[in-house]
């Protein structure tokens, strides 16, 4: 079932509203119980648009991150940092991201319990929208390098 709702969102261009839409009628023909949130999503199904109700955001930049975050952060939404250190993956909220300067090459990731994490520029990170939790998940996507050509002078 998840594989069939991943190729409606990406190959079809099924937006995750109309999916979770499709999922709760479903439940309702079933005659299941609505849980308080799908409820909730029911009442303002038609208030809200697909930017509201979140969406993933892929293969951005150190810089494009950043600011998608910080304008999470201002509109009160959860964002988790699942990106790994030496001691796997973090798992835990992000407060804030301190970056003075956008030419700089790292930023500074601020989570709960005063944890610190570095984003470097040279690598792509992904912002995952989970329904179920109604939050976001900072993941790291790819690394890359730029390739320098070297001149052999013999």
């Amino acid at each position: 079932m998840q594989i069939k709702r991943l190729i409606k969102y990406y190959i079809l261009g099924e937006s995750l509203k109309e999916i979770e839409m499709n999922r709760i009628l479903e439940k309702i023909s079933k005659k299941g119980k609505l849980t308080k949130r799908e409820n909730d999503f029911l009442n303002l199904y038609n208030e809200t648009t697909d930017e509201e109700r979140g969406r993933d955001l892929m293969y951005l930049s150190k810089n494009v991150a950043v600011k998608k975050i910080k304008e999470l952060i201002e509109k009160y939404k959860k964002v988790i940092c699942d990106l790994h250190d030496r001691n796997g993956k973090i798992g835990l909220q992000i407060i804030d991201i301190v970056d003075e300067d956008n030419e700089e090459e790292t930023s500074l990731v601020i989570m709960k319990g005063d944890e610190t994490h570095k984003l470097h520029d040279k690598f792509l990170y992904n912002i995952i929208y989970n329904t179920k939790k109604d939050e976001y998940s900072l993941q790291e996507q790819d690394e890359y390098f730029e390739k320098i050509t070297v001149k052999n002078e013999d």
